[in-house]
């Protein structure tokens, strides 16, 4: 019945007329006329490409959108003093789609990634203090429907949507939630650059983590509901807004990304606000300070309070409680990125699973490589 919805608002919205995104595009793809050489002759032919036949074949197909390599060094203690992980760990993700027409409108999108939970996308090596892990499954699988530029209407299992807002306050960048969507981002004719709801199932059960275990919710009665607004301010601000009801908890949430390039020190700041207004009523907040020091180096340092009931579902590197965080990040080229974090708890009166967090991550993006291969 849902999938069937989806079809019926997607030929409903069909029937709305364009606007004039589609004359622009035309008018961008149409060619500039030759140039007229001397005595009439004809420039000469390019000789084709041997790759030309193939890569445009892939590309009429398939979309190949991420392919990332990742290593990292994780140490976590408790407030106990406890060292719960001491580990050298992997991370390898792929993203992208199946185009259904030349245009894109109609598309299978997936993602597949390693990881053991809904919070991480990560495996252990066997370098450490845990036994080495292999899982790598698809977490994302979904159908979408854009019938006119900027209404798209999504189907299955697809990542949570955040606003201006992180993961910080919200959910983890690994989460899922299986359902259906429909986002409008029509800012001419709404005001809003977007407006979304989400409905559907939130399953934070780690052995549900690839996609065939979890489509037995979509025939359930909905455990997820989001809906979300997002409007950008010119070049300096974005700024949005979502509730969110989730297992009987209904949570509000605010976030405001602020280009500050003139106060030198601070590039941007980052404000997320979080109020729970049912239930066990808290909230919480988290400030995220940004500066560009090198055109290959950038930090970031806040601090974010998030309450002992939140549970366990928003970013793992931080969870819950008082705490200070710093990040450093070096692009050593376009392909290679290495960076630093380091979290710790201050100010608690509850025992915390996490009090000194540090992660030592590098990355290797496969993608520009592949894109080298002619191919993709």
């Amino acid at each position: 019945m849902r999938s069937l919805r989806i079809l019926v608002l997607s030929a409903a919205v069909g029937m709305l007329p364009t606007t004039a995104h589609a004359q622009a595009a035309a008018a961008d793809n149409q060619s500039a006329p030759s140039p007229k050489l001397p005595n009439g002759s004809a420039p000469p032919k390019a000789p084709p490409s041997a790759l030309a036949g193939p890569k445009a074949e892939i590309a009429r197909w398939f979309d190949l959108q991420n392919v990332t390599l990742n290593l990292r060094y994780r140490y976590i203690d408790t407030s106990a003093g406890r060292v719960t992980t001491n580990q050298l760990q992997h991370r390898e993700t792929v993203r992208g789609r199946v185009k259904f027409d030349k245009s894109a409108k109609y598309t299978w999108n997936f993602g597949t990634a390693t990881g053991t939970r809904f919070t991480s996308g990560w495996d252990n090596t066997g370098w450490g203090i845990a036994g080495a892990q292999k899982n790598f499954a698809f977490k994302a699988s979904y159908f979408s429907a854009v019938p006119v530029p900027g209404v798209e209407a999504q189907y299955g299992s697809f990542y949570i949507l955040k606003g201006e807002s992180t993961e910080i306050t919200t959910y983890d960048e690994d989460g899922y939630v299986i359902g259906e969507r429909v986002s409008i981002k029509r800012p001419k004719q709404f005001f809003f650059d977007e407006v979304s709801a989400t409905v559907g199932y939130l399953s934070g059960d780690p052995r549900e983590i690839p996609v065939s275990q979890r489509t037995k919710y979509l025939n359930d009665t909905p455990n997820y509901r989001h809906f979300l607004v997002h409007k950008k301010i010119g070049k300096r601000a974005g700024v949005s807004t979502d509730y969110t009801y989730w297992e009987g908890n209904g949570t509000w949430r605010q976030g405001v990304n602020l280009k500050t390039s003139e106060l030198r020190a601070v590039d941007t700041i980052i404000l997320e606000l979080y109020q729970r207004v049912n239930r066990t009523a808290k909230s919480g907040f988290s400030i995220t300070l940004d500066k560009a020091v090198h055109k290959k180096v950038s930090v970031n340092w806040g601090y974010a309070s998030i309450d002992p009931l939140y549970g366990i579902l928003n970013a793992d590197r931080f969870q819950i409680g008082n705490r200070a965080f710093g990040m450093v990040i070096y692009t050593i080229s376009p392909e290679f990125l290495a960076s630093a974090f380091i979290t710790r708890a201050m100010g608690n009166d509850i025992p915390l699973p996490q009090r000194t967090l540090t992660n030592i991550v590098f990355t290797y993006n496969a993608l520009p490589a592949l894109k080298r291969t002619g191919l993709f």
